[in-house]
């Protein structure tokens, strides 16, 4: 399942933050691992497979990185920050979703905290004048975050308590894996319309950011501005132009 450069067996994850995004509505979760890996010029370590995961392969989607390759499930590497972001550039396949999700639980465990990134559909928040964001946190991370997450001025998101995140694809069962494990988790999604994404993207690494910011860092320096950088992979992301010989 593990392949990583190094050629060791066992993922060494202890005090690290690890961010997964969820397949969701609009590829938002994934296009925000973009920008973080882009960003922070995280470092490609290895990739996992399973039966859950369709076959990709292709070029790099990073200028930082224009000699490595890109497969279904990747991970990248922060040691400065102690980050992990693992990203997917395919669905899963649903009969193996448990499995796959039983066997990330076993990889990443020994983490020092998980959070999961997902989307909804924008007409489910039922509340117009409601915050575009909600969250879910295990007990154990309400713990470790009462600070931030008890602050007001920092944090203006809606607890989520249902039952389903529509159009958050597996966000919810991998939440609820990670917490049987005893696991530090987080579920944040934002509700959102299904189109050009990105710019919910940079949304959901900002948001992120508020909470986060001692690991992430991506503030700017002086002025405080917030910068983030495009992966050159975003160039082509909705294909080619459309030919002028159709008209």
């Amino acid at each position: 399942m593990l392949f990583l450069k190094n050629k060791k067996t066992t993922l060494d994850v202890s005090d690290y933050t690890v961010i997964i995004p969820s397949i969701c509505v609009g590829n938002a979760a994934q296009l925000a691992c973009d920008l973080l890996i882009a960003s922070k010029q995280l470092k490609r370590i290895g990739s996992v497979s399973h039966p859950a995961l369709i076959p990709v392969y292709g070029p790099s989607a990073y200028q930082h990185e224009p000699n490595e390759k890109v497969s279904s499930c990747e991970l990248y590497e922060g040691v400065e920050d102690k980050l992990l972001v693992i990203q997917f550039r395919a669905p899963w396949i649903a009969r193996h979703t448990r499995s796959f999700q039983q066997q990330l639980v076993q990889l990443i465990k020994g983490a020092k905290r998980v959070i999961i990134l997902s989307g909804s559909f924008g007409f489910e928040k039922r509340v117009i004048e409601a915050s575009p964001w909600a969250y879910r946190a295990s007990e154990n991370f309400k713990l470790a975050h009462a600070p931030q997450l008890g602050n007001p001025e920092l944090i203006k998101w809606k607890e989520h308590t249902g039952e389903a995140i529509y159009g958050g694809g597996n966000a919810l069962q991998l939440f609820q894996a990670f917490d049987e494990a005893q696991v530090q988790v987080m579920l944040l999604f934002r509700y959102l319309i299904e189109g050009d994404n990105s710019t919910d993207a940079s949304l959901i690494v900002r948001e992120l950011n508020e909470l986060c910011e001692d690991f992430l860092q991506l503030r700017g320096v002086g002025d405080g501005s917030f910068k983030l950088t495009v992966p050159k992979s975003w160039n082509l992301l909705f294909g080619n132009d459309v030919t002028e010989f159709l008209f």
